[in-house]
């Protein structure tokens, strides 16, 4: 991967896990008007991070441009100015919303931890002082901006853990009908200890069954098992273990059926003869519900935690929505006042012009934009945070580019489970 696209996928852009990723489902509330000199409003953030001003519009702009792989700032009217002004906007609600998020929910993150992680990204991800400063003069961030994305990738780890970690235990409904669906899993099938000599031709069988006799010791066994058998189980004396479906019928149900301590056969199954004797049977066994109860519950305790996280994901972008106001020349699908007209944000502006399905140059997606997974909580890491460039000729902003910067799109934050893997490559 090229230096300026992991920058552009790696960076900083919507640092804020995979926590955040979804739609996001307007609640109706009152309106408020957006503060004077602000151009976004979101509500119940603390320290005036609710408060976006069009001069902190202009740095995030800057910023996914420039992570973008872009040369110089696209202009109005450019094919990916839309796509880079949405990134842009989406970065700042991606902080506005995991800062309001964080403080009511009582989260905090310690000058010590954000230092100590800060650290981990600089050891991971830049090789030499050098490397981290041209970082910042090709990024366009200053150390108080890389200081506060990294606060912000720890409090979301935190929101993360007291989400999962808030589901500690397993209804016994749960448990019950659980182990009902999946009973034959707890259950250990019979098998039964046998003698056997298997033989290509019936004449060895016939002439196995007339040196045993009637009751052959199991020493007796063992030499006839040698002499004559080409089953691997000579070696151990005839001994193997039978279960269902372990030998071609008829000879396996034969075993499978077969009284103990007498000798059987030949019969015939293949191109092979079967004699042998039944030693011991096993009966199946099912565990009980009351042997099982604590494996059960360590198999579906992640499950719950797990749609604890997606519940937690949806009622999130749902109120942040609800609290989020835009001018309306910054809005965009995660404003409460946004109105969409139909078309996908991820599309470029051409996809929409008379002549689009005859342009090669366009990559348009379906009319029907079909929903992505979303992966809960995934695996973040400290190095998915940051990421090193080199320039590259100027060229379009994709919209995976965008989305992947800003993680914003239809509404939610990237996957840094995603970017991390990306970081090590």
């Amino acid at each position: 991967m090229s230096g300026a696209r992991k920058f552009g996928l790696i960076l900083f852009g919507a640092i804020l896990v995979v926590l955040f990723a979804g739609i996001a489902i307007a609640q109706g509330i009152g309106k408020p008007s957006i503060p004077g000199g602000d151009v976004i409003y979101v509500q119940d953030v603390p320290d005036g991070r609710g408060n976006i001003s069009e001069d902190d519009y202009n740095r995030s702009f800057e910023q996914t441009w420039k992570r973008g792989g872009l040369q110089s700032a696209p202009k109005k009217g450019d094919a990916q100015y839309e796509q880079v002004k949405e990134a842009a906007i989406n970065d700042l609600l991606d902080q506005a919303w995991l800062s309001g998020e964080a403080a009511e929910l009582g989260v905090t993150a310690t000058d010590r931890e954000v230092a100590n992680e800060l650290a981990t990204i600089k050891k991971d991800q830049f090789p030499t002082k050098k490397a981290f400063d041209d970082f910042l003069k090709q990024s366009g961030f200053t150390m108080d901006e890389v200081r506060f994305r990294v606060e912000l990738q720890v409090l979301s780890r935190k929101i993360q853990d007291k989400i999962t970690k808030s589901v500690t235990d397993v209804p016994e409904s749960e448990i019950e009908n659980f182990y009902a669906a999946s009973k034959a899993s707890f259950t250990t099938p019979e098998t039964r200890d046998i003698r056997l000599i298997v033989t290509d031709k019936k004449a060895n069988a016939e002439e196995a069954i007339k040196e045993l006799g009637d009751d052959p010791s199991d020493e007796e066994f063992a030499k006839v098992a040698k002499k004559l058998s080409v089953h691997s189980s000579k070696t151990e004396g005839g001994k193997t273990v039978a279960t269902e479906g372990a030998f071609p019928d008829p000879a396996g149900s034969d075993i499978m059926s077969a009284d103990t301590g007498t000798i059987e056969g030949p019969v015939e199954a293949g191109k092979q003869f079967y004699v042998f004797r039944v030693t011991k049977v096993t009966p199946e066994e099912t565990k009980s519900l009351d042997d099982v109860r604590d494996q059960i519950k360590q198999q579906l305790l992640p499950t719950l935690q797990q749609q604890a996280m997606t519940d937690f994901v949806a009622d999130y972008n749902s109120k942040w929505t609800s609290r989020t106001f835009c001018k309306s020349e910054y809005t965009v699908s995660r404003c409460d006042n946004y109105e969409s007209d139909g078309r996908l944000d991820s599309a470029d502006p051409k996809c929409y012009e008379a002549g689009a399905g005859s342009n090669p140059d366009l990559a348009c997606p379906a009319p029907v934009e079909l929903p992505k997974p979303m992966a809960p909580g995934g695996n973040a890491s400290a190095g998915a945070l940051l990421g090193q460039s080199q320039n590259l000729p100027q060229r379009p902003i994709q919209p995976s580019d965008t989305k992947a910067a800003a993680g914003a799109g239809a509404g939610g934050s990237v996957d840094l489970s995603q970017l991390g893997a990306a970081a090590g490559q």
